[in-house]
């Protein structure tokens, strides 16, 4: 028998677990490098709202079209992860055109449907699909069951570069020593930006970062997810209130996070006594353009990017994606405004 191809996977976050899971399925030898512990980065403060509601003119719309199906399909796999289904609401600004899997509810509808709300607004969009993901329990869970399947994993471990043999990638440097490699496949966040930097397609990734806010209740109050130009929250599987809030301009998260809590009192009956239990800030990365990033760097496909954002509510399908493309060569679903090779 053929040796199996050996792919590393810079990056233990939701992206990198979804990827190191499928490719771990398809019989690769995978080893999984991560420089602090998995859902450390992005992952660990992520909301974990996966919703296909999405324009038709958005930059990652072929992906966010697929997203809830592909999370489905992983959840009856993987019935651990959890997801639960509960739908989304969200107001403020409406508009008169309503994009697909929307509804348009009243104000006696949403009274309803969200009996906590307090002065619940005249108008609100409903999506009934739309659920939530626990993002760092499922990235655990990923990467524990690709772990069972054989893939390998390195907690601690900072990669530095690429070892190169005539041109071509045949291994990582690490922390640790030499990482051997017949595919790099970065799923680093923010940390792809460095990586590439001094190879033939530098790959620039920001920072966009924002802020997940755990709270103690009294009691559940919140039925689906409310999203809102007030609070933007959602229980926890223990019954924990949680909320995103996007980060300051002024960069005082802990004004942020005081406002955070007086909303939340404020806007839900029963969480007036809401404690502040923790609250954590996420570098979510975002590409330059606003594009995913999925592809190979050149024509020797030895390094694979895959980069975007909202990386939790796509990482089934980045994962089903990436895995078909190092299987086959390529995957006609990624278009060319995806590549990588837009930034030379």
């Amino acid at each position: 028998m053929a040796p199996k191809r050996k792919i590393v996977v810079v990056g233990a976050g939701i992206t990198g677990a979804s990827i190191a899971w499928h490719l771990i399925h398809l019989e690769y030898e995978v080893t999984i490098v991560e420089q602090y512990m998995p859902a450390s980065g992005a992952t660990g403060s992520s909301f974990g709202w996966l919703t296909g509601v999405v324009k038709d003119d958005a930059t990652d719309v072929l992906i966010r079209r697929a997203a809830l199906a592909d999370w489905k399909r992983l959840e009856e796999i993987i019935p651990e992860l959890q997801i639960k289904w509960s739908g989304s609401l969200s107001y403020g600004e409406i508009s008169g055109s309503f994009m697909k899997n929307e509804t348009l509810l009243h104000n006696a509808e949403i009274a309803r449907l969200e009996p906590a709300l307090v002065n619940p607004p005249e108008q609100a969009r409903y999506a009934a699909e739309d659920g939530a993901v626990d993002a760092l329990e499922a990235t655990r869970i990923l990467v524990c069951k690709a772990c069972e399947k054989g893939a390998v994993l390195q907690t601690q471990t900072t990669v530095s570069g690429f070892c190169m043999t005539k041109g071509k990638v045949t291994g990582v440097l690490t922390s640790r020593g030499k990482l051997d490699a017949d595919c790099v496949v970065l799923a680093c966040g923010i940390g792809v930006s460095a990586l590439t930097e001094r190879t033939t397609t530098p790959v620039p990734i920001l920072s966009s970062p924002a802020i997940l806010l755990r709270f103690a209740v009294s009691r559940r109050m919140v039925k689906t997810l409310i999203s809102g130009d007030d609070i933007e929250v959602r229980h926890a599987s223990n019954g924990d209130l949680l909320a995103a809030e996007d980060y300051p301009a002024n960069g005082n998260v802990r004004e942020t996070a005081i406002s955070a809590q007086l909303a939340v009192r404020n806007r839900l009956a029963g969480a007036e006594s809401a404690v502040l239990i923790k609250y954590s800030v996420g570098e979510r990365p975002v590409p330059r353009d606003g594009y995913p990033v999925l592809g190979f760097t050149d024509d020797s496909k030895d390094i694979y990017v895959a980069s975007m954002h909202p990386a939790v509510t796509c990482a089934a399908t980045i994962g089903r994606l990436v895995s078909e493309e190092l299987r086959d060569g390529k995957c006609d679903e990624i278009p060319q405004n995806y590549r990588p090779s837009r930034f030379i």
